[in-house]
């Protein structure tokens, strides 16, 4: 009999003591066992490391561990060490503010050991409630809208709606299996938030440099946008997650008026560019280990992709690798043409 791999779980919190608890059972619940669970508190001021404490203390689970920074690193570096306590061939982040249903770990599992195409990057719609739980929005609009008919007139599925118990005033949903591969990334690709995903660890083990430490917020984009320039994704059509509005959201500070609203009051524009130089410096720096993994070809549609948004780095270093006639048939071909079409319009990481 073939067994399932392990997953290795971060959460990371900073300063939400009134949510980090439900994050923390939302993974302990998980209908998926073999987990290895680091909680890491960036250094909060609120009490967090107290409720975090107490909350470990009554599960007595030995798959959870603690960590507590004396300084607040921000995400990515938060990340980083969480990762440095866990050694499972997937991981999962959730952030505190989050919390997962209790089938996340086991679809993403599964989409990940799928029989036609292995990727680095699985990630699922979401429901966004608020403070108390509240669903306010059944699914994260920006999830998968690139596909062909979205903005024409259309049924709605049954299936995308849910149940509402009466007598309880809870909601549910049938299962939605439906999966699809993304094998391309463009400008306006499209995931999700960090909760949303899972990556294979040695993926991460490859992009998590030392010049992450620039990045204290948009690790999600940051991996999701390496993710799909070099192996593609597979979305899961379901919500697997909640992403809560509340009143101290660092980046999905908006109102949700309906419709394609954005998420933030933030420029997106200003911190996806500055965001995707990064990936540009990482790729163009660690050239021969993304050669030797993904190939030569891949390697050059991707810094021929981000070339396409923020610019030619200094180098052109994949151009030793193609003639002046084939460059530009890959420049084209890759910019210019379907092959890049989707993951649809972004508002936020």
């Amino acid at each position: 009999m073939l067994l399932a791999p392990p997953v290795g779980v971060v959460v990371i919190n900073h300063d939400h003591r009134g949510f980090v608890e439900r994050a923390i059972l939302s993974v302990a619940r998980q209908t998926a066992r073999d987990l290895q669970v680091v909680v890491v508190d960036d250094a909060s001021t609120d009490g967090s490391e107290s409720v975090i404490r107490a909350c470990l203390e009554r599960l007595d689970d030995p798959r959870f561990s603690f960590v507590r920074l004396e300084a607040n690193v921000g995400q990515t570096a938060a990340l980083a060490r969480g990762l440095a306590h866990l050694d499972a061939p997937f991981v999962a982040i959730l952030d505190s503010d989050d919390s997962w249903h209790e089938t996340f770990v086991a679809r993403h599992l599964e989409a990940h050991l799928n029989a036609d195409f292995p990727v680095a990057l699985t990630y699922c719609d979401s429901h966004v409630v608020d403070a108390d739980d509240r669903l306010l929005v059944g699914t994260a609009w920006w999830f998968d809208v690139g596909e062909p008919g979205h903005w024409s007139s259309r049924d709605i599925d049954p299936a995308l709606c849910p149940t509402l118990d009466a007598a309880t005033g809870t909601l549910s949903w049938p299962d939605r299996p439906r999966l699809t591969f993304h094998p391309q990334w463009s400008r306006d690709s499209a995931t999700n938030t960090m909760s949303s995903m899972m990556f294979r660890r040695d993926f991460v083990d490859l992009v998590m440099v030392p010049e992450c430490a620039q990045l204290r917020l948009y690790a999600d984009f940051y991996l999701a946008t390496f993710a799909c320039l070099m192996t593609g994704s597979i979305a899961i059509h379901q919500p697997l997650y909640a992403y809560r509005k509340h009143a101290a959201n660092r980046h999905s500070n908006a109102p949700v008026p309906g419709g394609t609203y954005n998420s933030s009051t933030h420029d997106w524009a200003t911190i996806r560019d500055g965001v995707l130089r990064l990936v540009q410096s990482v790729l163009l720096g660690k050239a021969p280990a993304f050669r030797a993994t993904f190939g030569n070809h891949r390697y050059a549609e991707a810094e021929a992709l981000l070339a396409s948004v923020v610019g030619w780095a200094n180098g052109w270093h994949f151009a030793r690798h193609f003639p002046p006639y084939a460059l530009g048939r890959l420049v084209n071909g890759v910019v210019g043409s379907g092959l890049v079409r989707r993951l649809g319009l972004r508002g936020r990481a």
